[in-house]
C-alpha cells in the first residue's frame, strides 16, 4: 500500500470517528432542543446553540444514539474514501437536522441557512451556479407549498422542509433536489400512512430528506438520473 492510499484510509477512518460521536451527540443534542422548546423557550438559533451546550451532559439513550452514530460514521466514511470529504459535511448537517426535526417538528434556520452557505462556498457548482440553484429550488418550493395552503386550508410542507431542499440544490443542483424530494415522498409514505392518526397528522419530513439524500449522496454518477 502506497502512501497516498495510506493517507485516504486513514483519513475516511478519522471522519468515521468524528462522525460516530457527532451521531452519538446529536440525539441528546435534538431531545435538549425539544425538551426547552416544550418548556416554552423561543425556536431560535439561542435556543438551539444552548441546547448543544447541555446535550454533553445529558442521559445516554444507547440503541438511539449507538444506532445513528454507526450510521454516520458509515456514511461519512464512506463519502470520504470515495473521494468526496467535502460531502461528509452535508451528511453531518443533514443528520443532525434529521434527529431535530424528529424530536421536536422543526428544521432549524440556525442550521439549514449555514448549510446552504456552505454549499454555495464549498460545492461543486460554483458561487454563481449554487446559489441560482438555490433560489430556483426555493421559490418553486415556496409556491407550491403556499398553493397548497391555499387550496387545502393546511400546511402540506413546512418551511424548513424548503430551506434544506434548497440548501441541498446549492450543494448538488436542482435535479438532484428535486430528485431528493422524490425519493423522500417514497420512503416517508408508508410511515405516514400507517403512523397513528393517518396522513392527516402533521408528519416530520426532515429523516426522510436527510435518508434521500445520503442515497444520493453514496449513489454512483450513474444512478444519479434514477432520481
Amino acid at each position: 500500500m502506497g502512501c497516498g492510499e495510506m493517507a485516504e484510509l486513514g483519513m475516511s477512518w478519522l471522519v468515521v470517528a468524528v462522525g460516530g460521536y457527532l451521531g452519538a451527540w446529536q440525539g441528546r443534542w435534538a431531545q435538549a432542543y425539544a425538551d426547552r422548546l416544550d418548556a416554552g423557550e423561543p425556536a431560535t438559533a439561542p435556543t438551539l446553540w444552548a441546547a448543544a451546550a447541555e446535550a454533553p451532559f445529558r442521559r445516554w439513550r444507547p440503541l438511539r444514539d449507538a444506532a445513528m452514530a454507526a450510521s454516520l460514521g458509515l456514511v461519512a466514511g464512506l463519502l470520504a474514501a470515495g473521494g468526496s470529504p467535502v460531502a461528509a459535511l452535508p451528511a453531518i448537517v443533514l443528520a443532525a437536522l434529521a434527529w431535530i426535526d424528529a424530536r421536536s417538528g422543526l428544521l432549524p434556520d440556525a442550521l439549514t441557512l449555514p448549510l446552504m452557505l456552505a454549499g454555495w462556498l464549498l460545492g461543486g457548482l460554483g458561487f454563481g451556479a449554487a446559489v441560482g440553484a438555490s433560489t430556483l429550488v426555493w421559490a418553486g418550493l415556496a409556491g407550491a407549498a403556499r398553493l397548497y395552503r391555499r387550496v387545502r386550508g393546511r400546511d402540506g410542507f413546512g418551511g424548513g422542509d424548503v430551506k434544506c431542499l434548497a440548501a441541498l440544490a446549492g450543494w448538488f443542483g436542482p435535479q438532484a433536489a428535486f430528485g431528493i424530494l422524490w425519493l423522500a415522498c417514497v420512503l416517508g409514505l408508508p410511515g405516514c400512512l400507517v403512523r397513528r392518526g393517518g396522513w392527516r397528522r402533521p408528519y416530520p419530513f426532515g429523516p426522510c430528506i436527510a435518508l434521500a439524500a445520503g442515497a444520493w449522496m453514496l449513489a454512483p454518477p450513474a444512478v444519479h438520473s434514477w432520481f
